[in-house]
This record gives structure tokens, C-alpha cells and sequence, in this order.
């Protein structure tokens, strides 16, 4: 057995796609310091994803070797031009070019986000390679797929998971060397009862300084100026077209409290199940002539987010589900006000690092005199009754009714978009005077200036922590295959979870 701080000489990290989000910032801000604190132990490390057309992760030079491989196999199966078959067989192929001499000492696969089940296939085949090799596997969770991601269920199927507990099998890695790791403390408690010894949290670093250095945010505001060309205000939304980001609420709350302001979003980009959203957003958008900005930073020779962040005069985030939520944290570091949504998920972990935010809001209350509340009824009992009926039988019993009222305030993020869109329809200063009296919030936001997030009164969970934490699960990974039954009551934990009421967003049940 080696003896040296790192136990594996070859750390392999897996993720379906590099595109700039959550997880590549994660993989960009822990690579080096995981490589600082190995030793001399770590000969190599290889970053397997989903093809050069989503980028890379920007990785400084190391002491080490730092190998890229690149297939497109290894991203969503949506849109995948070829069978399950071919997809594997391209899968097998690149874990072979990227781990040709794995063994059960020499190798440790890091896997991002298997359990969110964009690409069971990759899920499959990595599952297969460490058992052959065995290989330890280190599952890293940041979403699951039963926790609001019901979508999932039809692709899981067509990649041939006949049941939940085949989907179980293979998105938790039965019959491997693994452990997992989860991002929060609520997706901890039901993994660290069903995996006793073999889950473990490891949430995403907290960053101290600023992301940019002086120079590289007077060239972003150059940038900036020859990009918005009105000179407005800046408000961004460090997001892509995400059904989950809850987009809408972010144009809605920038036309509120901010009339004149530019809402950008860094990306411009959607994966093919997101295709409707993006797209009567952008038809809304451009109908409605709404102060918005899509894919800011999409253009080659953009600056970084972290940059651009510095450029705005406030962030916005409207997200209705998040694992971590990474733009609270960097909006912190950026010294830049935030405006935002609490997320349960999210601010129990965020507030015990002694996070503060000043300007954060439970939800926004519209009444239905701003769109057709029947018809709002009945689109969401017909949303409910189509994602039930998409849903393996075990978790349609667990799938809430809705129960609008149509003669009382909806929610904002609990309209389908097409709600949402009838109410950002109304000029801004007719909605928010018919709702200012329900958001007493937002009215005191209104009336004080923008304020920065307070950083953390403890000390962070920097990247070099994080390193820490990562080399004591990779020390401590398991030698013998972990069992099938665990997986099957985990899934069911989580899916139990997240089919409580509170929970379910209509949002989130479109197409």
C-alpha cells in the first residue's frame, strides 16, 4: 500500500462537459491545490469531458502532467447523434486513452455528477472500467436526478434502465470501489445514513480575495462599454437557460427595483430539453422590448465571470434549486451587491460559514389580476398529471396535487413561464404598483442602497482546505465493492424529499 500523502499516483477527473459553469469553476479553483497537497505521490492527472467544443477547464501549470481528453460521447445524451451502442463504445475508448494502465492502486476516478443522469451510458461504462480495473471510484454529487429533475426518468430509459433500481445501480456505482461526496448538508444526511463510512461532504471552496486584479477589471469595463453601448447600469445573472434558474423572477425583480438597468446573463447557451424555455423567453424578450442581455460573455475573447462580476453594479439570483450556490459566494468575493432568492439547500451551510445577505428574499407575491388565473390553474393540474404519468410507479404515489387558488397571490416562482411572461407582459411601473403592497421586501430594498454580501466571520473553506478534506476521502476509499440495496434506498430518500410540495415547481415541469 502506498504510503506517500496522496494514495494514487493518476487522478482522473470525469465530468459530462466543460461548459463554464458550477462544476468546471469547482474543478479549476481545487485542481491545483489538490496537486499542492498530494506530494510526490501524484504523478498525473487527466481531465476527461465531453468534447473541445465546450472548452476546457482553465488549469495553471502544475509540477505534474495535466492530460486532456476530449470526447463527445462523454456529454448529455440528448442530442447525441448516435445509439446507446456506439455511445458506449466511444465511452469504453476514451477511458482507455485516459487511464491505459488503471489498477485498484494506481488510479482514483473522480466523477462530477453522475447521479444528476444526463449520460447513464458514461454512468455505465465508468462503472464497468473500475470493476475491471478496480479502479477506486469517488462519485461527487451535485444534483440527483430524483430530486426535481423528472426529465431524466424517459432518457434513463432509453439507455436501457428498466426500473429504479437498475437506474439506482448504475447512478450510484453498485459493485464498485466507491464512496460518494456531496456538496450540502441536506443531500448529506440521506447518503451518510444509506452509505455508512462511504459518503462524506465536501462542499465547494469559498474564494477569500477578489476573483480579478485591478487591471483585469479595467479591461473587462473597457470590454463592457463596446459591449452594452447604452452606458445603463449593469445587473447580472451568472447563469445560462436553465429551467431551474427561474429566469423570469431575475427580469422581473431588475424591472422593479431597477428600471434602467441592463439584466445580462454570462451565457447565451441551453442544452436541447431547454430549447422551449430559451426560446419563449427570447420570442418574450424581444416582444415586450425588455432591458436584457443574453450570453454576455458567450463571444471568443470574453472576460472571465469572476471579471465581469466586478463590472455589475449588483448580481441577481432567482434560483428555485441550486446544491451550493456558487454566485453567492462569488458575488461575496467580488465585493459586489447581490440580490437574491433564499434557497433551502443553500443557506443553512452558507450562514454556518457566517455568510451575510443583506438583500435576500423568501419569494415575490403577484395577485391574478396580472394573468389568467384559471387558466393558470388548469395548465399547472395538466402539468402535474403529465410529469406524474412520466414517473416510475413508486414515485407517481409520492407526486404532490397541485392546489392554486385562484382568488388568492401566486408565488412568482411557483407560475409556468407562460404566467410569468403575462405578468412581466405589464409595464413595470403598473405590476409593481399593484404588488408593492404584497412584497414589503422589495419595497425596503427599494427605498435603501444596493448592499454587498458580508464574507464569512470563519475562516473559509478555501481550496486549500478543500484539498485537505479531498485527500482524506482518498485516503480512506474503500477496497471492497459496495452492495446494490443502499443504492435502491438512497434514490428513494431523495426522490421522498423532493416530492414534498414545497418542493415541486411548475417551472420545472415544462418542456
Amino acid at each position: 500500500m502506498r504510503t506517500s500523502a496522496f494514495p494514487f499516483d493518476h487522478l482522473v477527473v470525469v465530468h459530462y462537459h466543460w461548459r463554464p459553469g458550477g462544476v468546471r469553476r469547482v474543478v479549476e479553483l481545487t485542481l491545483p491545490a489538490i496537486a499542492a497537497a498530494a506530494g510526490p505521490g501524484l504523478k498525473k492527472i487527466t481531465v476527461l469531458g465531453g468534447g473541445a467544443g465546450c472548452g476546457r477547464p482553465a488549469i495553471p501549470p502544475l509540477e505534474i502532467p495535466v492530460v486532456f481528453v476530449d470526447e463527445a460521447a462523454c456529454d448529455y445524451f440528448p442530442g447525441q447523434p448516435e445509439c446507446p451502442g456506439a455511445i458506449s463504445e466511444k465511452i469504453r475508448a476514451a477511458l482507455t486513452r485516459a487511464m491505459p494502465e488503471a489498477d485498484q492502486f494506481g488510479t482514483l476516478i473522480w466523477f462530477q455528477n453522475p447521479a444528476l443522469a444526463r449520460n447513464a451510458m458514461l454512468c455505465v461504462e465508468i462503472a464497468r472500467f473500475s470493476q475491471s480495473t478496480r479502479a477506486a471510484l469517488l462519485l461527487h454529487h451535485h444534483d440527483f436526478w430524483c430530486a426535481g429533475r423528472w426529465d431524466r426518468w424517459s432518457e434513463l430509459q432509453q439507455c436501457g434502465c428498466t426500473d429504479l433500481r437498475a437506474a439506482a445501480g448504475i447512478l450510484f456505482a453498485s459493485g464498485t470501489r466507491s464512496a460518494h461526496a456531496v456538496i450540502n448538508t441536506q443531500d448529506f444526511q440521506p447518503l451518510g445514513r444509506f452509505f455508512p463510512k462511504r459518503a462524506f461532504l465536501l462542499p465547494n471552496p469559498v474564494v477569500e480575495s477578489p476573483l480579478g486584479n485591478a487591471e483585469k477589471s479595467a479591461a473587462a469595463r473597457n470590454w463592457l462599454s463596446g459591449e452594452v453601448k447604452s452606458g445603463a447600469p449593469l445587473w447580472i445573472y451568472p447563469t445560462r437557460f436553465l429551467r431551474r434558474k427561474n429566469l423570469l423572477e431575475a427580469v422581473l425583480l431588475t424591472r422593479w427595483l431597477r428600471p434602467e438597468a441592463i439584466l445580462a446573463t454570462t451565457s447565451g447557451g441551453f442544452s436541447p430539453d431547454e430549447a422551449g424555455y430559451a426560446r419563449d423567453i427570447k420570442q418574450a424578450a424581444k416582444e415586450h422590448g425588455w432591458r436584457v442581455h443574453f450570453g454576455l460573455l458567450d463571444k471568443p475573447g470574453s472576460p472571465g465571470v469572476g471579471d465581469m462580476l466586478q463590472c455589475a453594479e449588483a448580481v441577481v439570483h432567482t434560483s428555485v434549486q441550486e446544491g451550493f450556490g456558487m454566485t453567492f459566494v462569488e458575488a461575496t468575493a467580488a465585493g459586489v451587491p447581490l440580490v437574491a432568492r433564499k434557497i433551502p439547500a443553500v443557506m443553512p451551510d452558507l450562514e454556518a460559514l457566517g455568510f451575510q445577505f443583506p438583500r435576500i428574499y423568501d419569494d415575490i407575491l403577484v395577485p391574478p389580476v396580472l394573468f389568467d388565473a384559471n387558466a393558470e390553474t388548469r395548465r399547472q393540474a395538466l402539468l402535474a398529471d403529465a410529469a406524474r404519468r412520466r414517473l416510475p410507479e413508486d414515485f407517481q404515489k409520492l407526486f404532490p396535487s397541485p392546489d392554486p387558488n385562484p382568488e388568492r397571490p401566486f408565488a412568482f416562482s411557483r407560475l409556468t413561464r407562460h404566467a410569468q411572461i403575462e405578468v412581466l407582459a405589464r409595464p413595470p411601473e403598473e405590476s409593481w404598483g399593484i404588488c408593492r403592497h404584497l412584497n414589503p421586501v422589495l419595497e425596503n430594498f427599494r427605498s435603501l442602497p444596493l448592499a454587498s454580501p458580508l464574507p464569512p466571520t470563519r475562516p473559509p473553506h478555501s481550496p486549500a482546505r478543500y484539498a485537505e478534506l479531498f485527500l482524506q476521502i482518498a485516503k480512506t476509499m474503500p477496497r471492497e465493492p459496495i452492495g446494490h440495496s443502499m443504492a435502491c434506498e438512497a434514490q428513494m430518500e431523495i426522490a421522498t424529499l423532493a416530492l414534498q410540495p414545497d418542493a415541486v415547481f411548475p417551472i420545472q415541469l415544462e418542456k
